[in-house]
C-alpha cells in the first residue's frame, strides 16, 4: 500500500466507508489510537491494519468498527515510511535509513525474517501478485525483489535520475508506476515501466509541474498521481500517459488511495483527508506537452491541422497532433518575447515577438527558416493575424495598430493608426474590418483600403479588453481581464453590447469553434465553453488543470488548444449540449426517462427526463464497449421536467446507451447515430 501522510483515524473510516460502499459526502470519525507520526497504512485480507510509524517503528490494529486495538509493535530503528502486504501475508516495510524489510506476523506479535539495504532512501514499497516487491527508493531509484521467506534478492534496478523517488505502485496487468520527484522541477513526473523478472523497461513518462509525492492504480486502470498542487488522474495505453482530469490546486498532496468501490481518497496538508467520486467529464484531456521551459502565450492551428505556439522565452515551436498524441516537429528562438502567432493558408508562421516587431517563417514540416523581419517600434508586439487577401495585422502594444503586405522574403508596412491604450489583440472580420482590443479603452472597428485604418467604431465597457475573435455569423466575442467575456454586434458603423457573462478568472483569450461553441481562456480559471443564441450565454462546460491560461485555438477538426503558461500546450475534445427546464408544468409524480428523439438520429437528438424530487442528477452516454464517451448532466436539478439537445456530431455512426442516475432512481435506454 502506498504511504498516507494523514491520522490514522482518518483513513481508517476511509476503509469503512469502501467496505460498505458509502458515497464520499462526508466522514464521520468512528475510532482513533494515537501512536507518535502515521505516515503510511495498509490492511490484510482478515481486517488486520498495519502502520508505518515513521520514528516509532511498524504497528498491527485489530478494528472491529468502533475501535482499535494495538497488538503488536517492532521497531528495528530508522524511519518507517511505508509497509505493504503480500498474498501470504508477510508486511513489508520500507524503512527510510536502512532500507527493506520483512516481517511475518502471528497475531500478537512481528518476526523480521529479512532485511535488505542497497542504499537510497527507501520511501514507497508494493507487492504484486506474483510476489514480487517493489521498492521506490529515494535517489536511488526503484528496485525489484525476490523473497523466499527469509532473504531477499534484488532482481533489477533502475534510477532514471531524481532525488527523490517517492512511491509505487502495480497495476493490473503489471506495469509499474513510479512517481519520481526532481529538485528541477521541470523534470518531475510519471513512470511507467515493464518488469521480466530481471529487468525493467520504461514503456512511458509524463511531466508534472510539481513535485510528485504518490500514486495508486484503479482497478480498470486508471492511475492517480498526487503531487504538492493536487491530484491527477490519467490513462495509460501501454506507451503514454493521457491525463483526463484533476482536482486542487492544493498545497502539499501527500498521497492517494483507491477503494474497493473506486473512491478516491487523496491526503493533503492542506486538506488533510478529501474522498473524489471519478469519472470522465464534459472536457476530457487528449494531450499535453511541455518543451524548452519559458512561459506560452499564443497558439494557432494551421489549415493542415498543425499546431503553432508562442513561447515567451522559449520562441517559436510547431507540433503535430494524431491521435492523443502532441508531437513536436520544429522549433526556433530568435530570442525573448514571443506573444502572438498566425499562420497563413500557404503554410507561413507570423510571430509578434515584442520589443523585437515581426517575423516570418516558413515551416516544411520538419523546420522553420525566418524569412522576414521588421521593427517599426512599440514596447510590446502583442498579437498577429491575417487577412484573406494576406494583408498581416499586428495589435503593437503602445504604437496601436499597422498593416504589412509581405512578398515572400520582405515586409513593407502600409498602414498605421495609433489609438493609444495598449493594442492587445486583433482579429479580422468577414468582410474586412479589423477589430483591436486594447488594455485601457476597450474594443476599435475599423475599415482597410490598402493604405490607411479609418475608425468606424468604438466603444468601451469598462474592462482590460485582452482578446478579440469573430463568431461564424460576425458575433464579436471579447476575452476581458475583469469581466469575463462580451459579444458585441457590428452594422458597420457602431458596435453594440448584447451579451455578458463572468465566471471568474482573468480572461486572456477566446476563440470561437466551427458550431459556434465559444471558448475562453482564463489565467487562473482554465478553460470553458459556451453556448451563444444571439442575446445570452450559457457555460456549457469547464476544465482546469492548474497553471495559467494564456490563449485558444480551435483546429479544422474540432479539438481545442490551449497554451497555458509555464504548463505548455494542452488538448482538449469537447462534448457540449444544451438543457431546458419548463418550468411551467406541474410538478411530476414519478420519475422517468423517455426515449430520445429522434432515434435513430443524425448528429443531434433530444433527451427528456422527469423528477419528482431534487436530486443529484448524473446522465452519461456510452459506446458498445461500455467506455463513457460523454457526461451531459452532472448537478443537483429540482423537481420537474427537462429536455437537452445530446451533439453528437464528434461521434461515430453506432450504437450507444444513456443512462440517468437520479438519487436512488436508475436507468438505461439505448439510441442509434446514423450519419
Amino acid at each position: 500500500m502506498r504511504r498516507l501522510n494523514v491520522l490514522l483515524f482518518l483513513f481508517l473510516f476511509s476503509l469503512y466507508l469502501q467496505i460498505y460502499a458509502q458515497l464520499p459526502y462526508t466522514f464521520t470519525n468512528t475510532a482513533r489510537s494515537s501512536h507518535g507520526a502515521a505516515y503510511n497504512v495498509a490492511f490484510d485480507s482478515d481486517g488486520t491494519v498495519y502502520l508505518a510509524n515513521y520514528n516509532g517503528g511498524l504497528r498491527a490494529y485489530n478494528y472491529d468498527g468502533t475501535s482499535f486495538t494495538n497488538t503488536a509493535y517492532i521497531d528495528n530503528g530508522g524511519l518507517a515510511y511505508a509497509v505493504a502486504v503480500g498474498a501470504d501475508g508477510t508486511i513489508f516495510l520500507a524503512n527510510g535509513s536502512d532500507g527493506l524489510r520483512a516481517y511475518s506476523y502471528n497475531g500478537t506479535s512481528f518476526t523480521n525474517t529479512a532485511n535488505i539495504d542497497n542504499g537510497g532512501t527507501a520511501y514507497g514499497v508494493m507487492v504484486s501478485a506474483d510476489g514480487t516487491v517493489f521498492l521506490a527508493n529515494g535517489d536511488d531509484g526503484m528496485r525489484a525483489y525476490n523473497y523466499n521467506g527469509t532473504s531477499f534478492t534484488n532482481t533489477a534496478h533502475i534510477d532514471n535520475g531524481g532525488t527523490s523517488t517517492k512511491d509505487v505502485a502495480v497495476g493490473t496487468d503489471g506495469t509499474i508506476f513510479l512517481a519520481n520527484s526532481f529538485i528541477e522541477i521541470f523534470n518531475n513526473g510519471l513512470y511507467a515501466y515493464s518488469y521480466n523478472g530481471t529487468s525493467f523497461t520504461k514503456t512511458a513518462y509524463i511531466h508534472n509541474n510539481s513535485q510528485v509525492t504518490g500514486v495508486d492504480v484503479g482497478l480498470d486502470g486508471t492511475v492517480f498521481v498526487t503531487s504538492f498542487l493536487g491530484l491527477q488522474a490519467y490513462n495509460y495505453n501501454g506507451t503514454s500517459f493521457i491525463q483526463s482530469t484533476s482536482v486542487g490546486n492544493y498545497w502539499g498532496a501527500n498521497n492517494v488511495e483507491v477503494g474497493l468501490n473506486g473512491t478516491v481518497f487523496l491526503s493533503s496538508s492542506s486538506h488533510g483527508l478529501q474522498a473524489y467520486n471519478y469519472d470522465n467529464i464534459s472536457f476530457r484531456l487528449l494531450a499535453s506537452i511541455k518543451e524548452g521551459g519559458g512561459f506560452a502565450y499564443g497558439v494557432t492551428v494551421g489549415s493542415d491541422g498543425t499546431v503553432f505556439i508562442a513561447n515567451h522565452s522559449d520562441g517559436l515551436r510547431a507540433y503535430d497532433y494524431v491521435g492523443n498524441t502532441l508531437t513536436n516537429t520544429a522549433h526556433i528562438y530568435d530570442g525573448n518575447f514571443a506573444f502572438g502567432v498566425a499562420a497563413d493558408s500557404d503554410g507561413t508562421v507570423f510571430l509578434a515577438k515584442g520589443d523585437d516587431g515581426l517575423r516570418a517563417y516558413n515551416y516544411n514540416g520538419t523546420s522553420f527558416t525566418n524569412t522576414a523581419h521588421i521593427y517599426n517600434g512599440g514596447t510590446s508586439t502583442k498579437d498577429v493575424a491575417v487577412g484573406t487577401d494576406g494583408t498581416i495585422f499586428l495589435a503593437n502594444g503602445d504604437d496601436g495598430l499597422r498593416a504589412y503586405s509581405y512578398d515572400g522574403s520582405s515586409f513593407t508596412n502600409t498602414a498605421h493608426v495609433n489609438v493609444g491604450g495598449g493594442a492587445t489583440d486583433v482579429a479580422i472580420g468577414h468582410d474586412g474590418s479589423v477589430f483591436l482590443t486594447t488594455w485601457r479603452d476597450g474594443l476599435w472597428a475599423f475599415s482597410y483600403d490598402g493604405s490607411s485604418f479609418t475608425n468606424t467604431a468604438h466603444i468601451d465597457d469598462g474592462y482590460p479588453a485582452n482578446g478579440v475573435e469573430v463568431g461564424t455569423d460576425g458575433t464579436i466575442f471579447l476575452a476581458s481581464d475583469f469581466g469575463g467575456l462580451l459579444a458585441y454586434s457590428y452594422d458597420g458603423t457602431s458596435l453594440i453590447n448584447i451579451a455578458h457573462i463572468d465566471d471568474g478568472g482573468h480572461a486572456a483569450d477566446v476563440s470561437v469553434g466551427l458550431d459556434g461553441t465559444v471558448f475562453l481562456a482564463c489565467n487562473e480559471d482554465g478553460l470553458r465553453a459556451y453556448s451563444f443564441d444571439g442575446s445570452s450565454f450559457t457555460n456549457t462546460a469547464h476544465i482546469d488543470d492548474g497553471g495559467y491560461a494564456t490563449g485558444v485555438a480551435v483546429g479544422p477538426d474540432g479539438a481545442v488548444f490551449l497554451a497555458n503558461g509555464d504548463e505548455g500546450l494542452f488538448a482538449y475534445i469537447y462534448s457540449g449540449y444544451v438543457e431546458v427546464e419548463n418550468t411551467i408544468s406541474p410538478i411530476p409524480d414519478v420519475f422517468s426517462l423517455s426515449q430520445n428523439y429522434p432515434n435513430p438520429f443524425n448528429s443531434t437528438t433530444t433527451i427528456k427526463y422527469q423528477l419528482k424530487e431534487t436530486e443529484f442528477v448524473s446522465i452519461k452516454v456510452y459506446d458498445v464497449l461500455g467506455q463513457e464517451v460523454a457526461k451531459l448532466v452532472n448537478d443537483y436539478k429540482a423537481e420537474g421536467y427537462y429536455s437537452l439537445q445530446f451533439d453528437a456530431s464528434k461521434l461515430p455512426s453506432g450504437l450507444y446507451l444513456y443512462s440517468i442516475q437520479a438519487g436512488e432512481n436508475f436507468n438505461v435506454k439505448k439510441m442509434l447515430l446514423l450519419k
